[in-house]
């Protein structure tokens, strides 16, 4: 049998109404989400397409294209949309619904509709970046009714060295304001916070904040519709309800879990589970763990298995003391040590509670969880676990 490798899309109706509701009032939007809960899925398949079916001129470009160096992955995303080709025949002609699903080939950008990639040098080398932002931004404002530039990753603009940056952002968007929108977002609540906070502008103080809903049981009905539909697996639909909250209600989760069920030809959802934590740990995290310094997996182990956000308290340390297997707790500047380490590596990252943080990649946190109560860290050949 021949697996599709992604699973359908499920359409976010409500959101989107939101959304396109607060742009049409001339609105920009900054929307959160944790990684991997489909915030570039939304705009890939809901948003785009219905802004570019009303006419608008609509492009998505993600900074982390670029994660060394954002501010240069920002402008050559934009110049990439900036200088595409229009499609053959009338430029400002909406498409219909059959070409929406033509993406710009850039890794990171996608444009909306039939548009030749731009994928050159840029046109204007010897201009600074806050000259070139400036510059592919007019391009942009000027095609169709309207523009639209969705901005994945926003937060990668937060470091303290892209303040001028920033600021040269804000005054470029001012220039076009009512001809181009932006639509942020970020999966890191307090990175926006500290980039939209830090420029005091009434352009970023006027963007409205969403958060990405969760999905509920109608997705996860539409995942068991998926399976008997293909395969005629008829899986336990109030298991795999129950199960989801479990996967922080992450759908890349889901479906991977869906696509182990699909391949294995089994409504067996247990032994799903289990392949998906153990194939999920050794894959994607059990190198990373087992480089880490003692104390700092057992403050990864203690965010990951306590539900506290607490890292300094007597009780964290204690734990934390029975993870290393060590006769004293790990003193408060030895736990700040590895909290600025991983905090750096964004592993970790604050909650804006002082003293209190939170595992990033909520996958990690999942698996963490699951490996010490199976002792996947011995299996592994990685540092014991209490």
């Amino acid at each position: 049998m021949s697996l599709q490798t992604t699973l359908p899309y499920f359409a976010r109706r409500d959101l989107l109404e939101s959304v396109t509701r607060l742009l049409l009032s001339g609105a920009n939007v900054t929307l959160f989400a944790p990684r991997r809960h489909g915030k570039t899925s939304f705009v890939r398949y809901d948003l785009l397409p219905a802004l570019h079916e009303a006419g608008w001129f609509a492009a998505r470009v993600d900074l982390w294209r670029n994660r060394d160096n954002p501010e240069l992955g920002l402008v050559e995303g934009l110049e990439a949309v900036a200088y595409a080709a229009p499609p053959r025949g009338s430029l400002l002609r909406p498409l219909n619904l059959s070409s929406l699903r033509a993406t710009f080939k850039v890794p990171g950008v996608d444009i909306q509709g039939d548009w030749a990639p731009a994928t050159g040098p840029t046109p204007h080398p010897e201009a600074s970046l806050e000259n070139r932002l400036a510059n592919a931004l007019h391009l942009i404002a000027g095609r169709g009714t309207h523009a639209l530039i969705a901005l994945d990753e926003f937060q990668a603009l937060a470091g303290k060295g892209s303040d001028n940056f920033v600021a040269a952002f804000r005054t470029a968007l001012q220039d076009v304001e009512g001809r181009l929108s932006v639509f942020f977002t970020g999966s890191s609540r307090d990175g926006l916070m500290r980039l939209f906070n830090r420029a005091k502008a009434p352009l970023f103080r006027s963007a409205e904040s969403l958060t990405l809903p969760n999905l509920g049981d109608s997705f996860v009905d539409s995942r068991a519709d998926y399976l008997e539909a293909v395969a005629g697996i008829e899986v336990d639909r109030n298991a795999l309800k129950l199960f989801f909250p479990r996967l922080c209600y992450t759908p890349l989760f889901l479906n991977e879990i869906v696509r182990i069920l699909l391949v294995r030809g089994s409504n067996d959802l247990s032994a799903a589970v289990q392949e998906w934590y153990r194939a999920k740990f050794d894959d994607e995290y059990a190198d990373w763990f087992t480089a880490l310094q003692d104390v700092e997996s057992a403050v990864m182990v203690w965010l990951a298995t306590s539900g506290q956000k607490s890292v300094y308290t007597e009780e964290a340390r204690g734990a934390m003391r029975q993870y290393m297997e060590v006769t004293a707790a790990p003193t408060t500047s030895r736990v700040q040590t590895a909290i600025r380490r991983l905090t750096g590596e964004q592993a970790l990252e604050p909650t804006g509670v002082n003293g209190e943080y939170e595992i990033a990649d909520q996958g990690l946190q999942i698996v963490l969880s699951n490996a010490v109560n199976q002792d996947l860290f011995r299996a592994s050949g990685s540092r014991r676990a209490a």
